[in-house]
């Protein structure tokens, strides 16, 4: 049992004088401004070929009908636009009617009563304004235009 521990610290005790050497290795390389230089070099000589690369993808994109991760973006902004506008129309509507029910309130000779059919029509009026507000703002909401043709798959 004592070979086995003998072992693992004699393995531990390589590792870590290994992994010593490494990191000296690789401060030296990193602090090696020719290398750097090089480096910096070939990585601006890729750039011509990954914006070729790109462009192919978006006109393979309009070909095969499938959307590019900028059409999703896209989508994704306005969707959240949006939700957002629905959230401005909730609370308008909301307010709305808080300050029917002060008005109905304050006009009324019964008080707080409410006869049954009228809140199931107020209910109805209420869902019929919303899905229409929804409606319409989902009509209104523009898909982008790719070199001047929708893309309508997203």
């Amino acid at each position: 049992m004592a070979e086995k521990t003998d072992l693992y610290k004699g393995l531990k005790l390589l590792g870590s004088q290994k992994e010593q050497q490494l990191n000296e290795k690789l401060k030296s390389l990193l602090n090696n401004r020719s290398l750097l230089e090089s480096v910096s070099e070939n990585a601006q000589l890729q750039v011509p070929r990954i914006n070729r690369m790109q462009e192919a993808s978006e006109r393979m994109s309009i070909i095969m009908n499938y959307p590019t991760k900028k059409d999703v973006a896209s989508v994704a902004k306005l969707v959240i636009q949006l939700e957002e506008k629905i959230d401005r129309l909730e609370e308008m509507l909301s307010s709305l009617e808080k300050n029917k029910q002060v008005k109905s309130e304050g006009s009324s000779s019964r008080g707080k009563k409410k006869s049954r059919g009228s809140s199931t029509e107020k209910e109805g009026n209420k869902k019929r304004i919303l899905d229409f507000i929804h409606d319409s703002l989902l009509l209104s909401a523009q898909l982008p235009e790719v070199n001047g043709q929708r893309n309508t798959n997203v």
